[in-house]
C-alpha cells in the first residue's frame, strides 16, 4: 500500500504548509533566538520569524551569544526588524544586566507598547546586595489601550511610571523583588489583580506609598520591606493575603525595649502615613474582602495600630492569621477584629511565623449557647494549627472558650485534649 501523498506546501514541508497565522502562533511559543533561526529552513521561512504573535528573549547566562552586550544587539536586530508588526506577549527574561543596558530596555518596552502587546513581562535576574543597584526603569507612565498583563520582576521603578490611569484594560499588576520606595501612588482605575512580593516601598522618610485601585478583585502584599503601603478604598475586593516582614520599617520601639503592653501611641511619632494617627494603612481598603490573611512579625505595630479605628468587615467570612495575634498583648487585637467581623464563617490561626516540619491541627466550633454576642452567629469553624501544644497555645485555646469556642484535636488525644481544655473553666 503506497503512503499518502505529501500535502501541497512549501517544498513538502508538511509543517510549513500550515496557514501563516498558525505559523505565527507556533514561532510565537518559542525563545526568539529559535524562533530567528527558522529563517534558514527554507526561502519561504525567511521572513515568518519577524510576525511571530510572541517575542520571547531569554539569555544572558553564557548559553546564546556569550555577553549581555550581544544578546542586547540581537534583540536590537529583532525589533528593528520587526517594525511595527502587532505582538500578543513581549517577554525579556535575563540573568545579569547593567545600567548601560537600560537605555535599549527602556526603548524595547515602549516598542513593544507600539506593537499593542498584551502583555508585558520583564525578569532580570541580578546579584545586587541592595534593591537600590536595580536597573531602574523610565518614569513616565505607559500608555496602552491594548495590554491587559504587566510582570516585573528585579527592576527599579519611579516617579509617574505606576500610573496605569492610561491603561484601561490593564487587569493583572506583578511586582517581583522590585524597588518603589521613591513612587507615592500606584493607580489604576482597571486593574482587577495586584501581587507585590518581596519589594521594597516608602524606604524614605517623606511618604508612604499610595496604592489606588478602586475595582482590585485580589491582592497580595508579600514581604513588602520598607513603609508598608497605604491602601486606599477597594470595594470589590473578594481576596487579599497580607505578610508583614521581618524587615519592615514600622517596627516598635517599645517592642524592642520589652514592653510588651505596648498600646501603639507611642509610635504615632514615626508613622508617615497621609493622615497620622486617625486614619488606616492596610485595613481599611482591605474591608470589603471576603477572605483575608494577615500575617505579621511580633515587632510590627501596623496592624494593632489600625484596630484603633478598626473598620467593620462586614463581607468578611474566612479569616487566616498566624502567631503575631496570639502573644498576650495580642488577643486583644484578635478579639477586637473578632467583633467587627459580623459574617464570619471560618477562622483559622496558624501559632507559628514559620511553616514548621510538622503541624499539630486542632478544631472546634462554637458552642451557641455560650457564644459571645459580640461573635459572629455564622461562625461554624475554628481551626488552630501549631508545632507544639506550649503554653501561648493553651492561652489561645482559653481565649477562645471564654467566647464559646471549643477547640480539640481530631487525633488519638481528642480525649485527653478535651479534659485539659475543660479545666480552665470560664471565669
Amino acid at each position: 500500500m503506497e503512503a499518502p501523498a505529501a500535502a501541497p506546501g512549501r517544498g513538502g514541508d508538511r509543517i510549513g504548509a500550515l496557514p501563516d497565522g498558525v505559523l505565527e502562533d507556533i514561532l510565537g511559543l518559542l525563545p526568539a533566538q529559535d524562533a530567528f533561526r527558522t529563517c534558514v529552513l527554507a526561502r519561504c521561512w525567511r521572513d515568518l520569524w519577524k510576525f511571530a504573535k510572541a517575542l520571547r528573549v531569554v539569555g544572558g547566562d553564557g548559553k546564546f551569544l556569550g555577553s549581555v552586550k550581544e544578546l542586547r544587539e540581537f534583540v536590537d536586530y529583532l525589533v528593528l526588524s520587526r517594525g511595527g508588526t502587532p505582538l500578543d506577549t513581549f517577554e525579556l527574561n535575563f540573568l545579569g544586566f547593567s545600567d548601560e543596558e537600560l537605555p535599549s530596555l527602556n526603548s524595547w518596552f515602549r516598542h513593544a507598547v507600539k506593537c499593542k502587546a498584551r502583555v508585558l513581562r520583564l525578569r532580570l535576574h541580578n546579584d545586587f546586595e541592595s534593591f537600590h543597584a536595580l536597573p531602574k526603569l523610565d518614569g513616565l507612565p505607559l500608555v496602552s489601550k491594548h495590554f491587559t498583563r504587566l510582570e516585573l520582576h528585579g527592576v527599579g521603578v519611579y516617579s509617574s511610571f505606576p500610573d496605569f490611569s492610561s491603561c484601561p484594560v490593564l487587569e493583572h499588576l506583578e511586582f517581583n523583588k522590585c524597588e518603589f520606595s521613591l513612587v507615592q501612588k500606584i493607580l489604576s482605575d482597571s486593574i482587577k489583580h495586584l501581587s507585590i512580593t518581596q519589594s521594597i516601598s516608602g524606604f524614605y522618610d517623606s511618604f508612604r506609598t499610595h496604592i489606588c485601585a478602586p475595582n482590585l478583585a485580589s491582592l497580595r502584599l508579600d514581604e513588602v520591606y520598607g513603609w508598608t503601603p497605604v491602601l486606599e478604598t477597594m470595594a470589590s475586593l473578594v481576596e487579599a493575603f497580607v505578610r508583614i516582614p521581618e524587615l519592615c520599617l514600622d517596627q516598635c520601639e517599645q517592642w524592642h525595649a520589652h514592653y510588651w503592653d505596648c498600646d501603639c501611641k507611642s509610635c504615632d511619632k514615626h508613622d508617615n502615613s497621609a493622615n497620622g494617627h486617625d486614619s488606616c494603612v492596610l485595613l481599611k481598603g482591605l474591608s470589603e474582602a471576603k477572605k483575608l490573611t494577615l500575617f505579621s512579625y511580633p515587632v510590627m505595630y501596623i496592624f494593632k495600630r489600625d484596630l484603633r479605628c478598626c473598620p467593620t468587615f462586614s463581607k468578611l467570612k474566612t479569616l487566616l492569621l498566624n502567631k503575631y495575634w496570639s502573644e498576650p498583648d495580642s488577643l486583644h487585637a484578635l478579639a477586637c477584629i473578632l467583633e467587627h467581623s459580623p459574617v464570619l464563617e471560618k477562622l483559622t490561626l496558624q501559632l507559628f511565623l514559620e511553616v514548621p516540619k510538622y503541624v499539630e491541627e486542632m478544631k472546634g466550633s462554637p458552642d451557641p449557647e455560650e457564644l459571645s454576642a459580640a461573635i459572629s452567629e455564622f461562625l461554624q469553624i475554628i481551626e488552630v494549627k501549631c508545632e507544639v501544644v506550649d503554653e501561648v497555645v493553651l492561652n489561645v485555646l482559653k481565649f477562645l472558650r471564654k467566647l464559646g469556642i471549643i477547640c480539640f484535636h481530631m487525633a488519638e488525644r481528642k480525649q485527653a485534649m478535651k479534659k485539659l481544655l475543660s479545666s480552665f473553666g470560664k471565669e
